[in-house]
């Protein structure tokens, strides 16, 4: 629940139900003082992706920064759950076709994200 995941658990409305899976135990407690649901773990480890009750999830969102252990997770979250919509986070094109590979849906690489924005802010006839 680093800085992508406290940004996107910022701008779910409160009653969107959300768990999440953090292995920092201060960050866990503060959430749950918070009212949010919050596992402690990596989510890698099988017992703590199991915790989480992907079979019932409409949508698993993996903002780890470290693709291999992302990947472990998508891999584990398709086993689980082969309809899940998996949406990751990558830094480079390598992590994105590692992430592909094992099952995430989308993925999401911020280099990407940041052109589209700037292009989408171009000002009509300027292009």
């Amino acid at each position: 629940h680093g800085r992508v995941g406290s940004l996107i658990s910022a701008a779910m409305p409160p009653q969107t139900a959300l768990l999440v899976i953090e292995d920092d135990a201060d960050r866990v407690a503060m959430l749950q003082g918070e009212g949010r649901e919050a596992i402690a773990g990596n989510a890698a480890d099988p017992e703590v992706i199991g915790a989480a009750n992907l079979a019932a999830a409409r949508c698993l969102l993996v903002a780890i920064p470290d693709a291999f252990e992302g990947g472990q997770v998508v891999a584990q979250a398709r086993e689980l759950n082969g309809a899940l919509p998996i949406i990751a986070r990558a830094h480079s094109e390598v992590e994105i076709e590692h992430l592909r590979k094992h099952g995430a849906t989308k993925v999401v690489m911020g280099e990407h994200e940041i052109a589209k924005a700037m292009i989408a802010d171009i000002p009509p006839g300027r292009a």
